[in-house]
């Protein structure tokens, strides 16, 4: 299991790696976290990967432009940033002396009233120290950002590296749960509730040094903060008190065990079942459709369709392979003020060749463009819990369509859920089922529809006008069965022939590469720098890796 330390010297053997956070800067208001999220990977360079999600709510006051976010020590090197909405975010380094932060501005300012989510990933160097009670171990210590206002939920979670065991690890308190991560490594997990302004939670971990490749020694020290155990240099009449010293330590350690140990019986058999940084809102239907493991050629079917929704393109024909056409108001590669182009719509127009077929190359760049976003937004997200909510959302965007009460309804919830839809695995099934007592009424203004009524019916009466759709005609009513045979063949076909070559669009799209291991720090150089009396810090550890950071809010 498990091992907590105690606050005891002989068994203090963490290292602190500490954010800080101080005044807020030049800003007048009331503000509270709902939830501050933290995730650290370990990785074998000695650096660690630091994931924040951060919930903040604006009761009053001047409206919030960005967030100031500590960081443990001045060697960082920022990575992502993006808000609920997948905006992508641009934060900075704002660092001052050995205050060092990370500013995030918000894509729109919070007013009072309202509340935002955003995530940040830093890679941040120096952190690993040898454990200097047990070098056979190597560990450190970490305090989350800490705030001047209440934070309702925090949690905490660190992935220690690939060959970990539970029973190799000893943390600084007792964890709230232990979890395996879906690539096999083990995570120890903190969380706890109704923070108060300026209350710290450290939390710290420590394991056998094999399991790194790099790490840090702790620095001489001779002039040790308070708290802090001093460099052994101990004169020989000094040997006999040192002795009584020890057995005392001894005696103390095994009744603060007894103590503690009906406490600790909880811990015992964790369930590795929790959930880590919860789950990941925010996906588009198309982005989901990758995380659901749709096969590349039917994820960028998707993609057609939602530029066929945007009236962005239109098929000029299907055999071989899908012909397009770009319409004027996209031909920017921006679109319009209703209907923007998403990163990956962007991708797939520029995939596009002159002749209206798509490049294979260019197509594959496009899956792998989405799947490097969607991987990136996941990250430090709970996978299964995030597939389970989105599985969860098409079921209810069936039931939309299934509990329409007239086939007007049930047809319009057809056209504004259908991308929602096609991620069904029984996708034609469900169509057939819904529609085959009802028939189904298009729209002159449903391109995905037209489409495939233009080149899949069998006996087509209909001709919408494709460059102003509702100047055309209304369009009779179909059959709900001739209606579902329709989709099915467009779908299956389109995915079929989206390109002239599917062996050459499979070979183009690269295998996911593996996680890098680290960043190149932002700064080298960095030395062992103990503020912690001035940030109360609560040194306790011979070497101190504990660096101030001020934040806030402005």
């Amino acid at each position: 299991m498990v091992k907590a330390y105690t606050l005891i010297p002989i068994l203090v053997a963490i290292l602190i790696s500490a954010s800080c956070v101080g005044t807020v800067e030049a800003w007048s208001g009331s503000y509270h976290l709902e939830k501050e999220w933290a995730k650290i990977w370990i990785n074998q360079d000695g650096t660690i990967d630091l994931f924040y999600n951060i919930t903040i709510s604006l009761d009053s006051g001047d409206n919030i432009n960005y967030v100031l976010v500590g960081q443990p020590t001045r060697d960082f090197t920022i990575g992502s940033a993006a808000d609920q909405y997948g905006n992508k975010l641009y934060p900075s380094d704002v660092s001052q002396g050995s205050d060092y932060k990370v500013k995030v501005p918000l894509h729109t300012p919070l007013v009072a009233g309202q509340n935002i989510w955003f995530t940040v990933l830093t890679n941040v160097a120096h952190m690993i120290y040898l454990d200097n009670k047990t070098y056979d171990n190597v560990g450190m210590k970490f305090i989350p950002t800490w705030w001047p206002v209440s934070v309702q939920n925090l949690r905490v979670s660190i992935v220690l590296p690939s060959g970990v065991t539970q029973d190799t690890i000893k943390t600084l308190m007792n964890w709230t749960n232990v979890n395996t991560e879906p690539d096999g490594r083990l995570a120890v997990f903190w969380e706890t509730q109704n923070l108060s302004p300026n209350q710290q939670y450290p939390v710290g971990v420590s394991f056998p040094k094999r399991f790194v490749q790099s790490y840090d020694l702790p620095p001489s020290d001779t002039n040790p903060p308070s708290g802090s155990n001093p460099p052994i240099d101990v004169p020989v009449n000094f040997l006999p008190a040192i002795a009584i010293f020890f057995f005392i330590g001894v005696f103390v350690f095994i009744a603060v065990v007894a103590v503690f140990a009906g406490s600790k019986r909880k811990y015992l058999s964790p369930s590795l079942s929790m959930e880590t940084l919860g789950i990941l809102h925010g996906l588009t239907a198309v982005e989901a459709s990758y995380l659901l493991d749709l096969k590349p050629t039917m994820i960028v079917t998707e993609i057609l369709y939602s530029l066929l929704k945007k009236r962005a393109i239109w098929v000029e024909d299907t055999k071989p392979s899908l012909k397009l056409r770009i319409m004027p108001e996209f031909q920017d590669m921006t679109g319009t003020s209703e209907n923007p182009l998403r990163y990956y719509e962007t991708d797939f127009l520029k995939a596009i060749r002159e002749d209206g077929t798509l490049d294979e190359e260019g197509l594959a760049e496009t899956v792998m463009s989405l799947r490097n976003n969607v991987e990136d937004k996941m990250r430090g997200y709970c996978r299964r819990d995030t597939i389970d909510y989105y599985r969860g959302i098409t079921a209810k965007a069936w039931e939309q369509v299934q509990q329409a009460g007239t086939p007007e309804l049930a047809s319009n919830a057809y056209d504004e859920q259908l991308l929602w839809l096609m991620l069904d695995s029984d996708f034609n099934g469900r169509t057939q089922t819904v529609f085959h007592d009802r028939v189904f009424e298009p729209s002159p203004m449903w391109f995905w529809y037209w489409y495939g009524y233009r080149h899949y019916d069998p006996h087509p009466t209909y001709q919408p006008n494709v460059n102003i759709p509702a100047q055309s005609a209304k369009p009779p009513t179909i059959p709900g069965a001739d209606f579902a045979n329709n989709i099915a063949t467009a779908v299956e076909s389109t995915s079929s022939n989206i390109v002239l070559s599917i062996e050459k669009f499979a070979n183009a799209i690269l295998p996911m590469p593996e996680a890098k291991a680290s960043h190149e720090p932002a700064r080298s150089g960095a030395t062992c720098v103990c503020a912690c009396h001035a940030c109360a810090c609560a040194c306790a550890c011979v070497s101190c890796a504990c660096a101030c950071a001020s934040g806030g809010v402005g």
